[in-house]
């Protein structure tokens, strides 16, 4: 059965084109699935993409498959598994679509990702005393998509050179001082 889930994203300011980055799985983080039997939590497992093929998947906005991608991996579209999650970047298309949508996500008018995958056969297993559904293994990852409403907060997606750009203004002793800032403020939020 294909599943979907949420994460963030932004653009990339570094890069000349209309390049997204983000990281739309995160691991080992519980997050609240809202479904239509009920709420839980969910939590993917490192180990879940190990032996995941990425060289197929697509972006797109919103999971609507009537539209033509934003992107595709390998091509236009990388996903790098990291010890924390699946990282992002992606080319979008000089059209109108991919300049509306760079825009919205430069302006954090949309910064939401999600990610549409199936889980084999025993790939989880749920605990009914926490009501909490732990993925071990996702056979295929089907999309990411940019949408307005992620499921998992803590993933991101982001404009790359707006960042840079706001972190290179500031000086080394501010910008100690603002990580330390942004840290405190993430963990109040856990």
């Amino acid at each position: 059965m294909k599943e979907i889930r949420t994460a963030q994203i932004r653009t990339d300011s570094a890069d000349e084109g209309l390049t997204l980055v983000g990281t739309p799985i995160v691991f080992d983080i519980p997050t609240t699935i809202h479904d239509i039997f009920g709420d839980y939590t969910e939590i993917i497992k490192r180990s879940a993409l190990a032996d995941t093929d990425l060289n197929d998947t697509h972006l797109l906005y919103n999971h609507d498959l009537s539209k033509v991608p934003l992107a595709r991996t390998p091509r236009t579209m990388k996903l790098e598994k990291t010890p924390n999650g699946i990282n992002m970047r992606a080319s979008l298309p000089d059209t109108e679509t991919g300049k509306e949508i760079y825009a919205a996500v430069k302006r954090q008018d949309l910064s939401g990702m999600s990610f549409a995958f199936k889980v084999p056969k025993g790939g989880d297993e749920y605990d009914p005393e926490t009501n909490t559904r732990t993925i071990n293994k996702i056979e295929r990852l089907y999309e990411v998509s940019l949408t307005p409403f992620p499921a998992y907060p803590q993933t991101s997606v982001e404009a790359r050179s707006q960042i840079e750009g706001t972190w290179n203004k500031l000086k080394d002793p501010k910008r100690k001082e603002l990580k330390i800032k942004v840290n405190q403020i993430l963990k109040r939020g856990k």
